[in-house]
């Protein structure tokens, strides 16, 4: 008989705790396996009856889950998230480094998004996600240089003289 330090049992009560933590860990098993298939957060929650931001959580709890027990499943989803990001990679990188502004936002975004994944990112007591379509031009510049993006001069509306405050890298081979 299992009792707590009252001596009363909570076999029950373990049980019960037992079939919740079973119930949550087959729901993250089902929005990992959504995820597998290409579905977005938001298609994830909605066929789950979720928010977009619980589906993501489904997913990054299992995922990191799985990550620790070296699962295969894990590294294969990792595998083709990475896939993903290259393939768009190809999409945006040559028009962002012809001067595409909508382009060079997508590119640094999914850079971003694959730092995160990799844990390349030293951890911060707050996290804030940058959205690159609210940036001015300058900083679009600034993070572009930050990543090594060259930018072609005659699409620059801002002189990189003036960008140069220690954040840009003044290196010529990435201003064309």
């Amino acid at each position: 008989m299992l009792s707590d330090h009252t001596g009363e049992d909570n076999s029950g009560l373990k049980n019960k705790m037992s079939q919740h933590k079973i119930i949550k860990k087959e729901r993250r098993l089902e929005a990992i396996g959504m995820r597998k298939q290409g579905m977005t957060y938001a298609e994830i929650g909605r066929a789950m009856g979720v928010t977009r931001q619980a589906a993501y959580s489904y997913v990054e709890r299992e995922f990191k889950s799985l990550m620790k027990e070296g699962s295969v499943v894990a590294e294969k989803a990792l595998s083709l998230t990475l896939a993903r990001f290259d393939e768009l990679l190809k999409v945006y990188y040559k028009e962002a480094t012809a001067g595409n502004r909508e382009s060079l936002q997508s590119v640094l975004s999914i850079m971003d998004r694959q730092i995160k994944i990799l844990g390349l990112e030293a951890p911060k007591k707050s996290e804030s996600t940058v959205t690159y379509q609210t940036l001015s031009d300058q900083e679009l510049i600034q993070q572009a240089g930050m990543w090594g993006i060259s930018i072609p001069m005659d699409q620059l509306t801002v002189q990189p003289e003036s960008l140069n405050d220690g954040n840009f890298p003044s290196h010529p081979d990435l201003l064309q």
